[in-house]
């Protein structure tokens, strides 16, 4: 089946798994839940540029986040909503910087963070890194169901070394 081997069929089918239980969990941190009446304008202008960027034009909601982070390069929010585009369009070594950007400003308010690291990082061939990362989102994520992707994730990178 394409050329792959059975442990590189093993690693994409547990990604897999792993990403259908990310898609399916809440994508706001736990405590970072906003009311659009008590938004402040930086917040209301990222949820605009992901609006954006997920619907008609993605070009323009990618520069606005940009502009964000020209303004204040300590924006996690953005940050974070950067990696998650670079992921979905291929550019692993962007969203790998992003997603450390992310860890570096706000280290435990963004644990799904370090599962994209991980992800992003198996992708890119850094095993070793990949299993760090996994492991430290195993200690910020309480969801047995995710926590048994993971575990599944992780086994199979490890039996890849």
């Amino acid at each position: 089946m394409w050329g792959l081997k059975k442990p590189q069929l093993l690693a994409l089918a547990g990604a897999l798994v792993v990403i259908v239980l990310l898609v399916m969990a809440p994508r706001t941190p736990a405590g970072k839940e906003t009311t659009v009446t008590a938004m402040d304008p930086t917040k209301a202008k990222t949820a605009e540029a992901v609006a954006l960027v997920n619907g008609q034009d993605p070009m323009r909601g990618i520069m606005m986040l940009r502009e964000i982070l020209e303004e204040d390069p300590a924006n996690v929010e953005a940050h974070w909503h950067l990696g998650l585009f670079s992921v979905q369009s291929g550019q692993y070594d962007k969203a790998l910087e992003r997603f450390k950007k992310v860890i570096e400003l706000e280290p435990e308010g963004f644990p799904d963070a370090w599962f994209y690291l991980g992800r992003t990082y198996a992708t890119l061939d850094s095993n070793a890194q990949a299993i760090a990362s996994l492991r430290k989102y195993k200690t910020l994520t309480q969801d047995t169901a995710i926590l048994a992707g993971v575990d599944r994730f992780l086994l199979e990178l490890e039996n890849v070394k």
